[in-house]
């Protein structure tokens, strides 16, 4: 048989609990959930970085973002840097990209993609008139538009079009990206996805208190409107559920693809890879979208799932990242990886040899302190929606709730130091939803803490940049 081909699914934005498989009762992915049966499964897998492009950058370099400098939307991967895609193609892999790239500079995805196919679709950024919302909530409900209009579902036709137009006599194996925007904010979706998740099976967590957390939360509410005081319960259940809605729209492209693959005679020898780039509040902790300084477990734990010629079943709560998926996908197809990376096989984990592979994850996220002075008025960009206009007034406002942070990750606690001094401290285990910051509760031990503190130094000497690779050590 040839070398296995490679399907990368990609949805925007999608935390790991919208899908059953994570235990999300509302039923929005029955049929991935269904897929995870017979497939590998990684129940604590973190982005390592809250934001599209870097993490995005990450994935494609199995590096930290800051090793090429990847610290926000406008900075892609350049042509030096390591490069999954590049290096499948360098095997002999016929790549293709289908949607969206927020990964490449030009030249860099001139030398990744045989193929990116550009999708020319509509999207429905702003309410309706009369929206119950308030302005700039990024809540809009049912999209105005034809669902064979919407962009998304031409971006799943045009990847249908491609593998069932490429000639079955091909001898080269292909490497086919499909990108989503789903279930990426506003939280809009055309019929008959609007209100097809039963809103009764939406759990909407607790709110937690602003005052006790880094100050892009209070800000960011007061950008949105979407203090206690503007919004209900109701409407934030309405909103996750949209969300959950758009998510149930994204189950049903991949159940169209896969179903693709079974009628060309593909199926058995693909190996596929289903990830996102980063969660999305939804709702919790009474915020929409996603920040850059923000490290709960709804914006950096994302779904992992593999299957494939190489990949054996079965689910493992083994701490991952986003970093890692490039040497496993390259030691399923046996090509070698690029130099430099800091990504780590997890075929060990895969096969049973080994129980753990990291003992914590790392996330990051935020500008340096000079760029902080270079915020961009909202008036000085276009914006694509009232609530982006709204998210960069508040950064204007106040530029240092994007200043530089780092989270730490254990499987008990996570530690998260924003630059300036303030300090978030969380017991997963006794607070599952992060609402009480422990950074500075009398209740915990001071060694404990401190501990953390010491780690997270560890970790940022051992994360520090490793460009270039080096092949030799001498005094």
């Amino acid at each position: 048989m040839s070398r296995p081909n490679i399907l990368i699914l990609c949805p925007d934005e999608m935390k790991a609990t919208a899908l059953g498989l994570y235990g999300n009762r509302a039923g929005a992915t029955p049929f991935i959930d269904a897929w995870a049966r017979h497939a590998a499964v990684f129940e604590q897998c973190h982005t390592v970085h809250p934001k599209c492009t870097p993490s995005r950058c990450a994935f494609t370099s199995a590096q930290y973002p800051h090793v090429g400098g990847h610290r926000t939307l406008d900075l892609p991967l350049r042509p030096h840097e390591p490069n999954l895609i590049r290096t499948l193609r360098q095997a002999g892999y016929e790549t293709t990209l289908v949607g969206k790239n927020h990964t490449g500079d030009p030249e860099t995805t001139a030398g990744m993609f045989d193929h990116w196919l550009r999708i020319s679709g509509r999207n429905d950024f702003e309410p309706k008139s009369g929206s119950a919302f308030p302005e700039g909530s990024y809540q809009i409900g049912e999209a105005q538009l034809p669902p064979d209009e919407f962009f998304d579902r031409i971006a799943t036709r045009t990847a249908i079009d491609w593998l069932e137009k490429r000639p079955a006599s091909t001898d080269r194996p292909f490497c086919l990206w499909l990108n989503w925007n789903a279930p990426h904010p506003p939280y809009s979706i055309p019929a008959p996805y609007h209100g097809c998740i039963d809103r009764a099976t939406v759990d909407l967590p607790p709110a937690d208190d602003p005052a006790t957390k880094p100050p892009y939360h209070a800000e960011l509410q007061r950008a949105y409107a979407c203090g206690p005081d503007r919004m209900t319960d109701g409407q934030w259940r309405e909103l996750a559920a949209t969300y959950l809605d758009m998510c149930r729209f994204v189950d049903d492209q991949v159940k169209d693809v896969f179903g693709t693959l079974a009628r060309l005679g593909l199926a058995d020898n693909t190996i596929i890879v289903f990830w996102s780039d980063h969660g999305d509040f939804a709702g919790e902790h009474r915020l929409p979208e996603k920040w850059d300084t923000s490290f709960y477990d709804c914006i950096t734990r994302i779904p992992l799932l593999m299957s494939g010629p190489g990949i054996p079943d079965g689910r493992t709560a083994a701490l991952v990242e986003s970093i890692d998926i490039l040497p496993t996908v390259l030691r399923a197809v046996v090509v070698e990886p690029p130099k430099g990376i800091q990504g780590r096989d997890l075929t060990p984990l895969l096969h049973g040899e080994i129980d753990a592979i990291r003992t914590e994850v790392f996330c990051q996220g935020g500008q340096e302190a000079d760029l902080l002075k270079l915020a961009v008025s909202p008036d000085g960009k276009p914006r694509p929606a009232r609530a982006y206009y709204l998210k960069q007034q508040a950064l204007y406002a106040n530029p240092r709730i994007n200043a530089r942070a780092k989270m730490l990750r254990d499987a008990r606690y996570k530690y998260i130091y924003h630059a300036g001094g303030f300090e978030e401290f969380y017991d997963l285990a006794a607070d599952p939803h992060e609402l009480t910051n422990l950074a500075h509760a009398d209740e915990v031990a001071p060694a404990l803490l401190h501990h953390y503190r010491q780690r997270l130094m560890e970790k940022l000497i051992e994360v520090e940049t490793v460009e270039p690779a080096q092949t030799y050590l001498e005094s």
